[in-house]
């Protein structure tokens, strides 16, 4: 059951990839997304208050819970000259 989630989130933030904003952050779209997801998870440690999910803190990229195992939200902030993010990894 958790694989068909994290394979639907996936495909979801790949489908909000074409949305653009400004500044090197992660387009509203994705953290909209990312909520959604996290909510489904139980996840309560994902900070979307105050830290951008492409920021690399803590909540967002936590160190690898074994060899297997990594609970990180990985972005690619390329995109339109560097000024925004998009989630590639989960």
């Amino acid at each position: 059951m958790l694989f068909h989630r994290l394979v639907f989130a996936s495909i979801f933030i790949a489908c909000c990839l074409t949305t653009f904003a400004d500044g090197a952050t992660l387009v509203s779209d994705e953290v909209e997304a990312l909520r959604r997801i996290g909510s489904t998870l139980g996840k309560t440690d994902w900070n979307f208050g105050d830290v951008d999910p492409c920021s690399g803190t803590m909540g967002w990229q936590d160190p690898p819970l074994s060899s297997y195992q990594a609970n990180n939200v990985s972005c690619d902030c390329s995109f339109n000259n560097g000024n925004t993010c998009h989630v590639t990894h989960m």
